[in-house]
């Protein structure tokens, strides 16, 4: 496959479900410095009431009839999660718009594609509000603000959702930011930026935080897990609710 590594057996028929025909990518390919090695494991293995995060993330998207990919590097566990492994060829050229732009290959050419991130604990809400959204538009799946639950004080992407005549535009997004990057204009070029982008915020505001359409709130248990901090927040909030191990038993999440 051009410009990386697919390793798995290859697409069939559309299994059954609200994602059958969807292909779900989660990107998990990153050097994840800023969780520094925190228990001994890289962010995607981070468990959650025993099971890895990522591999939580294959189950639940494969269950719903999706085409799971997981972008990670060769030899690292990654086979481990689930899905089909994907070991992308990076560009150092494309900033941190690379973790989307490198497993382009995959991106479904008749129909529904997903890009998620692979260090996020997905609740089985979070999923189900994802496969059914019926629109056929570009959508961010993500949290606009801080969470009372988790208790992260800022917004958070978790998914993007194209269709095929939304990759030119989505495209273009990305190449926007990246030149905004690379010319000084922005200090980075993440999923935040690239929504902006994609909203057609004009240069000069892409830093300024802005929600509105093309989003679809999340806003329970979904979080994302960049620095240990956020992850050791996380259980102890949920164990002080009585969702971790040695509380009362815990609704599905």
């Amino acid at each position: 496959m051009p410009g990386g590594d697919r390793r798995g057996p290859p697409r069939g028929r559309p299994a059954p479900g609200p994602l059958g025909g969807t292909t779900v990518i989660l990107i998990a390919a990153g050097e994840a410095t800023r969780w520094g090695g925190h228990l001994g494991v890289r962010k995607h293995f981070a468990p959650v009431d025993g099971e890895p995060v990522l591999a939580r993330a294959v189950r639940l998207f494969e269950a719903r009839g999706a085409t799971v990919f997981v972008v990670g590097k060769a030899g690292e566990g990654y086979e481990a999660a689930g899905g089909i492994l994907y070991v992308p060829a990076f560009d150092p050229g494309n900033a941190e718009a690379d973790k989307f732009l490198n497993s382009r290959s995959l991106w479904n050419p008749t129909g529904r594609t997903v890009v998620a991130y692979g260090d996020v604990y997905f609740t089985e809400a979070a999923v189900d509000r994802i496969a059914g959204h019926a629109a056929r538009e570009w959508t961010l799946f993500g949290r606009s603000a801080g969470s009372a639950l988790t208790g992260c004080p800022w917004g958070e992407c978790f998914a993007q959702s194209f269709w095929p005549e939304h990759v030119a535009e989505h495209v273009a997004a990305l190449h926007r930011v990246v030149a905004l990057r690379t010319a000084g204009g922005l200090d980075r070029c993440g999923g935040w930026e690239h929504y902006r982008a994609m909203l057609g915020v004009p240069d000069a505001e892409l830093s300024r935080h802005v929600v509105r359409d093309r989003f679809v709130e999340v806003d329970d248990w979904t979080d994302d897990f960049d620095h240990p901090e956020d992850y050791d927040r996380f259980l102890l909030r949920r164990a002080r609710r009585g969702r971790g191990p040695g509380g009362p038993p815990a609704p599905p999440s």
